[in-house]
């Protein structure tokens, strides 16, 4: 969601870890993935501790692995306990909204974008990337967010985070009818929820 206000005070969130034993942990899945190539919650321990160093490229290699293996692969892929994989790209959707979610947060746009643009390549069809693409375009004020924002709305007329969005584009753009509109289709759909 994009909110009215600036993310305030939020490019102060850091690692508890220190980079030494985030590393250190990356090297240790590095040598689990040699004996285990399927296990994609390894892959996925490899995205989180590269977004915990702010190494928006390496999550992106690791994404990039998991889609790769997950397309060629499916029936190999497990997560832990040998758990199968019903569904890859509810899982992918999933996981690149957590991975570009803590880049928005600390305000680290540049990872923000890479991590949604490579979403909506690999989810073309996704509500979640559809709007974390439209979320890039509005922080640079590029009217280009609300190509993503209808899109999104027509797969999924009733997500919230959508009609909100579409209200703030308009708001932004100063369609105070448009705003209006979207604004009350939000009071009406979304606050009972």
């Amino acid at each position: 969601v994009i909110k009215k206000e600036i993310r305030a005070s939020s490019n102060t969130i850091r690692s508890a870890y220190s980079l030494g034993s985030l590393q250190e942990a990356s090297a240790i899945l590095d040598s689990a993935l040699e004996r285990f190539p399927y296990r994609i919650d390894i892959w996925l321990g490899q995205v989180q501790l590269n977004g915990e160093m702010e190494n928006c490229k390496a999550q992106a290699r690791y994404f990039e692995k998991i889609h790769e293996l997950l397309k060629t692969k499916k029936d190999k892929c497990e997560l832990k306990g040998g758990q199968k994989i019903d569904n890859a790209d509810e899982l992918l959707e999933k996981e690149f909204t957590i991975a570009a979610r803590q880049h928005f947060d600390k305000e680290n746009d540049p990872c923000y974008e890479m991590l949604a643009r490579q979403m909506l390549k690999f989810l073309p069809k996704s509500v979640e990337a559809l709007n974390a693409m439209s979320v890039v375009h509005l922080l640079q004020k590029n009217d280009s967010a609300i190509v993503y924002l209808e899109k999104a709305h027509k797969l999924n007329p009733t997500d919230c985070i959508v009609i909100h969005n579409i209200a703030e584009f308009y708001k932004r753009k100063g369609n105070k009818k448009k705003h209006e509109e979207y604004t009350m289709k939000e009071a009406l759909m979304c606050r009972q929820k």
